[in-house]
């Protein structure tokens, strides 16, 4: 049985190194982008159980999965599955970042990866179509890449989820999509979320904290 390993992220740098050589016999130097390429195949096969499962070839909308997140990008993040859901104000390690402050496609992604370290235990056998507002975020899903090394952090725990729990993620572009469960927890706006889906659970998920969210 072979094993599926989604999203070029596991083999991104590798590749742009290899199409540099242009005879086999050539050296080539290993950044740190490339050694973490390394580092994670390294640890999916050490942890990795030799077991792999057909994925469904249906590609299931994260909507009519009751799954939905969300980013607001000047109060926190949010998301919700089947009732359970998370938030929390922006870490002050992003506030603190210039560019990731100012960043609205790591902001989406943050949520989705989030949702993916919690509940991706849920989604094995699926390929879940995430509806996202921002183009870049979507493109960076679907190539499995970004320049931004701070994004190819997110983009790696993302990937480990996807293979840790067999499970494929997608994304599309949806201008002013109709997620209004998950904007309300991204704005921390309780009440309005109460109204929209009473029978959520009283308690949040436990959100991790954003060292443990960033793959390192």
């Amino acid at each position: 049985m072979r094993v599926i390993i989604p999203g070029r992220s596991f083999i991104s740098y590798l590749l742009n190194i290899a199409h540099s050589v242009k005879e086999l016999h050539h050296h080539v130097t290993l950044n740190s982008s490339c050694k973490n390429d390394l580092l994670l195949w390294h640890k999916f096969l050490d942890q990795w159980n030799g077991i792999s499962f057909f994925i469904d070839d249906n590609i299931v909308n994260a909507s009519d999965f009751d799954l939905y997140t969300d980013a607001a990008s000047t109060v926190g993040f949010g998301g919700y599955f089947k009732n359970r859901w998370f938030q929390a104000l922006w870490p002050v390690e992003m506030k603190l970042d210039t560019e990731l402050s100012l960043s609205m496609a790591y902001m989406e992604l943050y949520p989705i990866v989030i949702a993916a370290i919690i509940w991706g235990n849920e989604w094995s056998g699926n390929r879940i179509l995430f509806h996202c507002d921002n183009m870049a975020t979507v493109l960076i899903i679907k190539k499995g890449r970004s320049k931004s090394l701070e994004i190819m952090r997110l983009m790696r725990r993302l990937t480990w989820c996807s293979a840790k729990y067999n499970v494929i993620i997608y994304a599309t572009h949806v201008a002013g999509k109709c997620n209004t469960i998950a904007d309300a927890l991204s704005r921390l706006q309780m009440d309005r979320s109460r109204q929209l889906c009473p029978t959520a659970s009283v308690e949040p998920c436990h959100c991790p904290p954003h060292s443990e969210i960033l793959w390192n």
